[in-house]
């Protein structure tokens, strides 16, 4: 279909809506045209891969523009965030459409491509990825020595795809004007030392899901290189030594990458704003260098506690003073077992974040009861909590005073035999869990007696999950008036009387 056609099918609503955006959102907007048509994209890809190409400085400015382009109907989210995943979103086809026209061809895919003319403009593009290795398809890149991005596509959710060798050794070293580069879910064990010699302008480079064991030295180059991601690398064992080169680097993801040793030096990333699935491993990273790590973002993942000693080490995280960490995890390892119970509750204590935190989940914890700043309603900002395989413990927090508390779960934590009135919190002019939205009850063996308050708990409850409490017996009916979901499997006992006063 020709641009004039393409044009002329454009909603005129929708034509309304692009012209009346600023400059920068229509560029901003335009470069999404590299993705396919019903391809579903997560929102803080594209807000880096903007970053990469100059389109936004920041991540929180990115962010704004993505939510004033989703405002006008432009991008739609098909599926929230979970866990620690970002919300999914896609543009439709008039909309997908409307954008190419606003690329003039800069933003393309690489299916669509209508002649080499056009692999000589454009500056960013998106191929679907097969599984004979890229090689046929990507040599025509030969005269794309101008493309700023180059993205994958896996439409399909192949797994273990090839990548040519001829594509690494080839083809890539000449697209020298590269901005950003993904590489994610190839079957990669090792990258040519070379490559990032002559890809020096590199700002986004994505690893992840691969298999790749190291990562060459010749990436400590990437002086402008702002956005390095390798999460689930499962070979991955170390990171170069000369990381501190990377001056400009601020966003580092080695979350599930379970063979990584945390290097030493990590602290010398002065510009570092969000690490994700940082490990405390003995002879790894400690204490003390989380605690000089003072410009994070975002999220931050503590794994491997029990190698923390005391009180004392647990102070150096220096965690309260974090305050742009929004998003804070917590894992000890599930088959260690603690020796002094005090010990651990007094770890957990010193690792209290900041008061504007906005979602804690904590695993493994190897005390019998949890520190009161879990339950503290200072926490105003608070909207999820995850407590998951605490085996020990024997009672819970008087969560039901946190006052924005929106998600709560609570699962494996076998030594509940009771949910008692504690749970509530002291009675007050609100409601407990007056804000709660989901609660979730997993995997608790030993649990017999959920106690109900009776007093309108739980006023803006929509969904109960739970699943695999066989024991479970409920003591009073359950006022839940606005109960939309519940779902319950492998509770043989449970018969759930709802109360719609």
């Amino acid at each position: 279909m020709g641009a004039v056609n393409l044009l002329n099918g454009i909603l005129p609503a929708l034509m309304l809506s692009y012209n009346d955006l600023p400059a920068h959102l229509k560029q901003c907007f335009a470069y999404c045209a590299i993705y396919p048509k019903d391809y579903l994209f997560c929102k803080d890809q594209v807000i880096h891969l903007w970053i990469a190409n100059g389109l936004v400085q920041q991540f929180h400015s990115g962010n704004q523009y993505f939510l004033e382009l989703r405002s006008r109907s432009l991008f739609e989210m098909v599926s929230e965030s979970s866990e620690w995943n970002s919300e999914k979103f896609l543009m439709h086809d008039l909309v997908n459409d409307l954008a190419q026209i606003a690329s003039s061809n800069l933003c393309i895919r690489l299916e669509d491509n209508k002649g080499s003319h056009m692999l000589e403009q454009c500056r960013h593009m998106s191929y679907s990825i097969g599984e004979g290795g890229d090689f046929e398809k990507l040599k025509s890149l030969f005269k794309s020595e101008k493309l700023r991005t180059l993205l994958p596509i896996n439409i399909q959710l192949h797994y273990h795809i090839k990548l040519s060798k001829r594509v690494l050794h080839n083809i890539l070293p000449r697209l020298t004007s590269l901005r950003a580069l993904s590489l994610s879910h190839f079957e990669i064990v090792e990258l040519p030392y070379d490559l990032f010699i002559e890809l020096k302008l590199l700002r986004f480079l994505d690893i992840s899901r691969t298999q790749i064991i190291r990562l060459p030295d010749s990436i400590c180059v990437l002086f402008y290189l702002e956005t390095l991601l390798l999460s689930s690398c499962i070979y991955l064992e170390e990171l170069p030594l000369h990381m501190e080169k990377l001056i400009n680097l601020s966003h580092l993801d080695i979350s599930n990458t379970c063979l990584l040793k945390m290097p030493l030096h990590l602290i010398k990333l002065k510009s570092l704003q969000v690490l994700v699935g940082a490990k405390f491993l003995l002879g790894g990273l400690r204490m003390e260098d989380l605690g000089e790590a003072q410009n994070l973002y975002g999220s931050l993942s503590v794994l491997e506690l029990q190698n923390v000693v005391d009180r004392r080490e647990a102070v150096k995280a220096k965690m309260r003073e974090k305050n742009h960490v929004d998003r804070l995890s917590l894992e000890w390892s599930e088959s260690s077992s603690a020796d002094n119970s005090q010990t651990e509750r007094d770890i957990l204590d010193e690792l209290r974040p900041h008061k504007n935190i906005k979602e804690v989940e904590i695993t493994g914890y190897r005390g019998t009861t949890f520190p009161n700043w879990l339950a503290d309603p200072l926490f105003l900002k608070l909207v999820k909590l995850s407590l998951s395989y605490c085996k020990d413990c024997y009672s819970l927090p008087a969560l039901g005073k946190l006052p924005s508390l929106k998600i709560l779960s609570i699962k494996g934590i076998h030594g509940i035999t009771e949910v008692r009135e504690e749970f509530y919190g002291s009675l007050s002019s609100k409601k407990p869990f007056n804000c709660l939205e989901k609660l979730e009850f997993e995997d608790m063996a030993g649990w017999k007696q959920w106690h109900v308050l009776g007093i309108g708990e739980f006023p803006t409850l929509q969904n109960l999950l739970i699943n695999n409490c066989p024991e479970v017996r409920l003591e009073t009916p359950i006022q839940l008036s606005s109960l939309k979901s519940f779902e319950v499997s492998g509770c043989r006992k449970v018969g759930v009387v709802f109360d719609d006063a």
